[in-house]
């Protein structure tokens, strides 16, 4: 069996796409109080100095207050932690500073995401020899703060339900969890839904992604093939209404609602076919109101 290697940038690609993910995982895992916000957002990573090296952090969060001020009112640092580095440890302290002075003394803090536990528990150690009389703790999330997500929870909180694949995904019972989240995933987008299903499968071993599959086939829940019917029925969809548009000079908008709709891709490429060698406007729209 060969066991994957988390791929540095999936946890934060997930919470790129969702940043409020963070905060509600700060405040339900670790018990954080944050200040009242009412968006999160992507903020600069970048916190070089005028000196020759560069720092830069794996993301950074901020917090705003609401409308019309919308101020800052929280930062949050984030790192990704896949193996040990001491190193890399010893610059959290500079992050936290550098991002607490850029936002002018507003809360701020640093949370360590780790996917497996004896890295998050590495991470949690208190860093004390940065000032006498002073330890940086770092927050951490580690499997056993991101929850398992049930299917109910994942339909209203998608991107929580594929951080939970990601973290749990190889554990007992983690095959049924990146179903639920692969299945929650549609309701961001195919796009969106595919990116997610890369995203899972990607962390599976080889005996867990074979399962997910069997999974899927059996509920007839095959996404890559349906993902592609779809791609390619976008395609004739498109096709049509170009060809349509051209033969009528504009479509109204009864027949673009009639080709959008339509799920028959066979039937759509029949259409393809005969309304490019319709005799004339007459024959076309004959063809269409059979639509």
């Amino acid at each position: 069996m060969v066991v994957p290697t988390l791929d540095h940038e999936a946890p934060l690609d997930v919470l790129r796409a969702a940043p409020e993910l963070l905060p509600a995982l700060l405040r339900e895992a670790l018990g954080v109080e944050l200040p009242a916000f009412a968006a999160a957002e992507i903020a600069s990573e970048d916190f070089s100095q005028s000196l020759p090296t560069s720092f830069h952090a794996d993301l950074v969060i901020q917090l705003r207050g609401p409308a019309p001020e919308n101020e800052v009112v929280a930062g949050i640092v984030v790192e990704v932690q896949l193996t040990r580095d001491e190193r890399k440890r010893q610059t959290w302290p500079l992050y936290t500073a550098a991002l607490h002075a850029r936002l002018r003394g507003v809360p701020t803090c640093l949370v360590v995401i780790a996917i497996e536990a004896s890295i998050a528990a590495w991470a949690a150690t208190p860093i004390t020899s940065l000032h006498p009389g002073v330890s940086f703790v770092p927050l951490v999330v580690g499997p056993a703060q991101v929850p398992r997500v049930a299917r109910e929870r994942a339909q209203k909180e998608p991107w929580l339900a594929v951080l939970s694949a990601l973290a749990h995904g190889n554990e007992p019972g983690g095959v049924e969890l990146a179903m639920v989240a692969v299945e929650a995933a549609k309701q961001l987008g195919m796009e969106m839904a595919t990116f997610c299903y890369d995203l899972v499968c990607a962390s599976l071993d080889d005996a867990a992604r074979r399962s997910l599959e069997d999974m899927m086939e059996q509920q007839k829940h095959k996404y890559r093939s349906e993902f592609g019917r779809q791609m390619y029925g976008d395609g004739v969809r498109h096709v049509l209404l170009l060809l349509v548009d051209r033969r009528l000079q504009g479509a109204d908008a009864a027949v673009r609602a009639r080709i959008e709709t339509c799920a028959d891709v066979d039937r759509l490429e029949r259409l393809v076919v005969d309304v490019g060698s319709a005799a004339d406007e007459a024959a076309v729209r004959r063809l269409l109101d059979d639509l």
